[in-house]
């Protein structure tokens, strides 16, 4: 938001969702239409802030070290002395309020977004087809918001999902689309990244970056 700041993003205004590769900023209070994709957890070591910060590498769920970690204020530090940050990504399709077409995307959340993601979770996988069984992810659209949270260590803006029930022909193009996704990662054809682009660029050089 800074306009002498090298990252600044312009017409953003806090609260704002900012796609990073398409570059489009989407009002805080108009939100955007996602259909979901796919869904997966990432346990992510990162350098601390005090040291320069930076991603490492990605733990497996079966990493014994994540059981091993000491709450130092808000961070979860592993035997390492490296942080922990345990991540939700939701690959999405987005979609352009201009030209009402889909594009995918990766919706990270972390630390005090993970709640919000957890009741998007179980939000949809409580909605059943007519059938009874489960809707499939591709089948739902939501709207994603954000709001203004705080407590006594400051104030942030998270994110606010609710489901959309109207289906307009460009949302069920997006399905379609959604859903052609949701195979490929099933099939192993498309996997995510383990961090950021941005994160990524942080990392100590020499180290590989898994994928």
């Amino acid at each position: 938001l800074n306009k002498q700041d090298s990252m600044y993003i312009k017409g953003a205004e806090q609260g704002d969702i900012f796609n990073t590769v398409s570059q489009k900023v989407y009002r805080a209070d108009e939100g955007v239409l996602v259909v979901p994709c796919f869904f997966e957890k990432k346990f992510l070591e990162f350098a601390l802030r005090s040291s320069g910060g930076g991603f490492i590498r990605e733990l497996s769920a079966e990493d014994k070290d994540i059981g091993l970690t000491n709450r130092e204020g808000a961070a979860e530090v592993l035997p390492s002395g490296n942080e922990l940050v345990r991540t939700h990504q939701h690959v999405i399709m987005a979609m352009d309020p201009e030209t009402k077409l889909g594009s995918p995307a990766i919706l990270d959340m972390k630390k005090t977004q993970l709640k919000v993601s957890r009741r998007w979770n179980t939000m949809k996988n409580g909605i059943r087809l007519p059938s009874g069984k489960p809707m499939p992810l591709y089948g739902t659209a939501w709207l994603i918001k954000t709001v203004a949270e705080s407590n006594d260590q400051g104030s942030w803006y998270n994110y606010k999902i609710d489901r959309e029930t109207t289906v307009t022909k460009e949302l069920e193009a997006m399905m379609l689309e959604a859903r052609t996704m949701y195979q490929s990662f099933r099939k192993g054809e498309i996997k995510m990244s383990s961090a950021s682009a941005d994160e990524m660029a942080n990392a100590p050089k020499g180290d590989e970056i898994p994928f």
